[in-house]
């Protein structure tokens, strides 16, 4: 297989899973530099390996990428071949046809037309075309269950992320205490003006990456920016940063954990309006239960709740999968909740309750 037959594939089946992955242009180019880097060059089935990786979240994805990917192979492999053009089709030959023999006189001129027509058709078959490339099957529909949480049930679920204050000058005109004051009064003097009330709540959002959360790493990307851009929030008062395991003295602000900031200086800009959200499996996606693990977790919410108390947990892992890992002992800690559709309406009650909103 050549490599634009590998580029081919690549293309076909991302066509295929982009919308069912949530996937972007920016994951099709990284599969692409990666096999021009060499990775999935062994054959077909190092190619749907390294698709698997890059663009599977679960065992549900990588079931139904392989069944996507079956499906492309079988199209490809059935497309008809080129047919060779021939200047002069037998039909219209040019030389002179041969005298009709005496005993092929009697017969119709139709019958010898009609035998000849199948004869002429019969090196050119014509063959049904495969099935189009990016028509998904329709029997994978159950596989939708593999999704913990759409980005739309994550927009949603933001717009309840509220804590309501008056700001700025009296200007809103209060007709209910206008008219409140006016019965009071006998007669009406003036109107009654109230000061706007705005969305003052603000997110602190600390988000594991790579390791055992590479899998979940479109949800928690869904996650920041239905936060920031989707969301009842003020795009300024929502702050993201990262680490890896635990969010231990320094924390970074970029995805790719290169740009160090320390986290007692993050913590210091939390206001009364301030909510925090830690999203990680605490050690439940590869079943470890680490005691050093705990500890350092442990006194990083000690840390973080000398600033705030609005404070819970996301993890991408259902909750059967907690027992025996050290999410078991963390959610004694700190709320936690499924990052599912549930859960994350969950947690945003739960900050809402302890900010007093």
């Amino acid at each position: 297989m050549t490599q634009s037959e590998r580029h081919e594939l690549i293309e076909a089946l991302f066509r295929r899973v982009r919308q069912r992955f949530g996937l972007g242009m920016g994951e099709y180019f990284v599969a692409l530099r990666a096999l021009d880097g060499g990775w999935g060059n062994q054959g077909q089935d190092d190619l749907q390996k390294l698709l698997e990786l890059l663009w599977c979240k679960s065992a549900i994805d990588c079931a139904y990428l392989q069944t996507e990917w079956e499906s492309v192979r079988k199209g490809r492999s059935q497309r008809p071949p080129v047919l060779p053009v021939e200047d002069d089709p037998p039909a219209m030959s040019d030389t002179p046809s041969q005298p009709t023999p005496p005993a092929e006189v009697s017969q119709p001129v139709s019958q010898p037309q009609m035998d000849t027509t199948p004869a002429e058709l019969a090196p050119y078959p014509l063959k049904a075309p495969p099935p189009s490339v990016l028509d998904p099957p329709d029997d994978l529909t159950f596989l939708d269950s593999g999704y913990p949480i759409t980005r739309r049930s994550m927009s949603y679920s933001w717009r309840y992320l509220r804590r309501d204050m008056p700001t700025g000058p009296a200007t809103v005109l209060d007709v209910a205490a206008t008219v409140d004051t006016a019965t009071r009064q006998g007669f009406f003097l003036a109107p009654v003006y109230r000061r706007e009330r705005e969305n003052q709540a603000g997110l602190l959002l600390l988000v594991d990456r790579n390791g055992s959360m590479m899998p979940f790493h479109h949800f928690t990307r869904d996650l920041v920016e239905t936060a920031r851009y989707e969301s009842a929030l003020d795009p300024d008062r929502v702050s993201v940063f990262y680490f890896h395991n635990v969010p231990a003295a320094s924390v970074y602000e970029d995805p790719y954990l290169t740009r160090p900031k320390v986290l007692r200086h993050i913590l210091s800009r939390c206001d009364s309006s301030t909510s925090l959200l830690i999203v990680s499996d605490a050690g439940a996606a590869r079943g470890y239960r680490e005691r050093s693990r705990v500890r350092a977790t442990a006194q990083v919410l000690q840390q973080i709740r000398q600033y705030t108390n609005a404070l819970a947990w996301l993890n991408p892992m259902p909750s059967s999968r907690w027992s025996e890992t050290s999410a078991a002992i963390l959610r004694h800690l700190v709320p936690m909740f499924p990052m599912t559709t549930e859960g994350l309406g969950e947690a945003i009650d739960t900050v809402r309750r302890q900010l007093g909103g």
